[in-house]
Parts: structure tokens; C-alpha cells; sequence
């Protein structure tokens, strides 16, 4: 049986597919013990299949939406409640009632996604015949609601990511002679890392300067990631045309208000790089995780300053070092450094294994991201390498991924 196409099918299966399983557990183990019944399952109903994305006493999974009793609950806004559903024509014939677990009893209460639709129900089955009484109606509905609260955090939280991940750099930047790359793996939907390159005018007149940035906002979830968003926003509208010290300086009075506010501090790592020259001017604001590697060795690029955000602003002066075109400049967020050993000196050894200078950015990049996450990394993750490359076909060889 195929359902008609409808705008809340559509939300239920792109929910399903990016659904945290966990949200929803907590409100399927309580109706399943408020209600003593042996399963209670939240399903999600797409256009030819129902999502059991959480569930007590039944598989989660995906199956045929004919097979489904939800699919009849979504088409109402009221509770469906079946005493026998062997004596009802509707769901006589299904698996699930004529075999294994053998149901026969079932209530549920559809829940609405941001669409307002229906797009999925709360439902309790027994093995026996039962009926509800009212009270017991009346708190099968608090739970779907409370799972429709649930519902929509999520579908923001989604969104959030998505819009987060857009407002990465996903093309080469317009001059010559790097290679570049940069990746973001948030711990949630959203998250408080970024990345970001963009082309400057040198203040002191020298020409095209390409800076680079990664920022790390205290925390994980939706707030982090919406003052990322302002900090990376405001850094990029100062450093048009002026250094980079000053940039940070004035990106911090301006983002100072809104940081104090949430309780949360931003830590920067800025870098300015000539790519004929290799010149590179950086500010690392309380950052401390950017190095030049190669096969020589690797030197730390760190300054003492303190993030933005604190109760004391800092006075954030300029360093200068020099990009070999045989080096890689390589700046990651704490996600990664957390996976490593305690120090940074200690940790060089297992660097060696993934930065390789034989390497693509790209590949460096991916290498550090998925060690990272095969070290089971709790934080939000990020990297970004740069490597100075001739102008020709330059354009080809840099690659970003959201």
C-alpha cells in the first residue's frame, strides 16, 4: 500500500533519517511502564515505510507502511484506540497480529512535526485485549505532546546544523598559490567550531593576503553554534583592511556583549599568509592547537593571549613565521587535541603518522578528522591545513567539505 505524498510524510522520513534515538527513549520507557504494557514505540510514518525510531519491547527499524497501525493514527488528531485487533478488518491481517509477538491490543496518539502535520504517533500494544480508561487517555496525550516538544528541538537543532554547514567555504579562494582544505565534524546537529578563508588586502599595501581562520565557541549545541556564527560574521567584516591584531581586537568589543551574556568565550586562531613570499602574520587568541609541519619536524605557532569573551580584554599583537613551500600549516580544534596524549610535545609522535606533507590537504584533513573519530572524540572537531602550491592549476588542487 503506498501512502499519498504529503508535506507531513516527507518531514517523518527526513526526521527519521537524521532522528537522536536517545531523545525520545526516556518518553517510550515511561509510557511503557505507566501503562504496564510490554511495547510502546514512537513511529514515524513516511510514504511507503514507518520509522520505529524508539521503542520498549519491539525492533527499531524501518517497515512496510501497510503492516503499520500508526499510519491510520497520523490520519486523525485524536487518540485511536483498538481493544482487539483481530476483530477490527483494518489491522486483522497484519504481521504483527497474526504472528510473533501475537498483539492484540493497541492505543496511540499522533504527534506533529514543525510542519504541523502529523507526521508520526506514540502507541502502546499489549498482548491481550484491554481498554483505557480516561485518565489514563488523558496521559497518553501529555506524552505525545511532550514527544512533539521533542520533535521540534530536533528538527531545529537539524536545521541549525544545516544552515551552520552552508556557511562554510566550499570553494577555492580567489588567488593563487595555496592549497587548502577544512573540515567539521560537530559532537551534535550544531556545534561551536568553524573554519573560514577569505582574500584581504595587505593594510601596509603588499598586495593579496589570504587569511585563514578556525574558532572554537565554548560548548556544543544551538547557542554555540549561533555565536560562531556572529564571531566568524563580525572577524570577517574587520580584517578587510587592517591587520590582523586589530581585527581580532575589534571583533572582541564588538562580540563582547553577546558573549558575556551566554556565559561563553571564543577561542581564535587567525592566520595571514603571502603565497609568493610564504610570509604569515597570525594571532592565536587562547587557541594554542595551529603548527607548521614536514619532514623536518614541526614548530607550534602559539601565542599566550587570552580568548575572546573573558572578563579582561587582551592586547593582541601579531606574530610572524614563515610557510616553506614543502611545509604544511595545519591549525585543529580541542576535539582532536583531546584524543591525543596530554602534552603537545608527547602527542608529535602520533601526529607523524597522519601529517604527512606527501599528502593532499584534503587528505591530511580527512586523516585527522576520522582519527579523531575512531578515538571516540566527545568534542566538536575541526581541521584545517593550508600549503602553498604554484598559481597554476592551484584553483584545481584546493577542495573544501562542509
Amino acid at each position: 500500500m503506498q501512502l499519498p505524498p504529503s508535506t507531513g510524510r516527507l518531514e517523518a522520513e527526513a526526521v527519521a533519517r537524521g532522528v537522536s534515538a536517545e531523545r525520545y527513549d526516556r518518553v517510550v520507557r515511561l509510557a511503557q511502564a505507566i501503562f504496564g504494557a510490554p511495547i510502546a514505540a514512537l513511529n514515524l510514518i513516511g510514504n511507503d515505510k514507518q520509522f520505529t525510531v524508539a521503542s520498549v519491547g519491539y525492533p527499531k527499524g524501518e517497515g512496510p507502511v501497510e503492516d503499520s497501525v500508526c499510519r491510520v493514527t497520523v490520519q486523525h488528531d485524536e487518540i485511536l484506540e483498538v481493544r482487539d485487533l483481530r476483530e477490527d478488518e483494518r489491522f486483522a491481517s497484519i504481521p504483527a497480529v497474526t504472528g510473533a509477538p501475537r498483539v492484540r491490543f493497541y492505543a496511540g496518539i499522533p504527534v506533529r512535526g514543525q510542519s504541523g502535520q502529523n507526521i508520526g504517533a506514540l502507541c502502546i500494544l499489549d498482548l491481550v485485549p484491554r481498554t483505557l480508561g480516561r485518565q489514563q487517555r488523558e496521559m497518553l496525550a501529555d506524552l505525545g505532546a511532550l514527544l512533539e516538544r521533542e520533535l521540534a528541538v530536533q528538527e531545529e537543532m537539524d536545521l541549525a546544523g544545516q544552515v551552520q554547514q552552508l556557511m562554510l567555504p566550499t570553494s577555492a579562494p580567489e588567488i593563487g598559490g595555496v592549497e587548502i582544505a577544512g573540515r567539521v565534524q560537530p559532537a551534535r546537529e550544531a556545534g561551536g567550531d568553524y573554519f573560514d578563508w577569505f582574500v584581504v588586502n595587505d593594510p601596509e599595501g603588499g598586495g593579496k593576503r589570504l587569511q585563514v581562520v578556525l574558532g572554537d565557541v565554548m560548548g556544543k549545541g544551538l547557542a554555540a553554534s549561533l555565536i560562531a556564527s556572529e564571531v566568524r560574521a563580525v572577524l570577517r567584516g574587520h580584517s578587510r583592511y587592517t591587520d590582523v591584531g586589530d581585527a581580532i581586537a575589534r571583533t572582541s568589543t564588538t562580540t563582547r556583549h553577546d558573549l558575556e551574556a551566554n556565559n561563553r568565550f571564543s577561542t581564535l586562531w587567525v592566520g595571514r599568509l603571502d603565497p609568493v613570499t610564504g610570509a604569515l602574520d597570525y594571532i592565536d587568541a587562547g587557541h594554542g592547537l595551529a603548527i607548521i609541519a614536514s619532514q623536518r619536524g614541526y614548530r607550534r605557532l602559539s601565542q599566550d593571549y587570552l580568548p575572546l569573551g573573558m572578563p579582561v580584554e587582551d592586547d593582541w599583537t601579531r606574530a610572524t613565521d614563515h610557510l616553506a613551500e614543502d611545509e604544511l600549516l595545519v591549525v585543529v580544534s580541542d576535539g582532536v587535541f583531546d584524543v591525543l596524549d596530554d602534552s603537545f610535545e608527547q602527542a608529535e609522535a602520533r601526529l607523524s603518522a597522519i601529517l604527512d606533507p606527501e599528502l593532499s590537504c584534503r587528505q591530511v584533513v580527512d586523516r585527522i578528522v576520522e582519527f579523531a573519530m575512531a578515538h571516540e572524540a566527545t568534542d566538536d572537531v575541526t581541521a584545517l591545513v593550508v600549503r602553498r602550491a604554484p598559481a597554476q592549476g592551484a584553483a584545481e588542487q584546493a577542495s573544501a567539505t562542509n
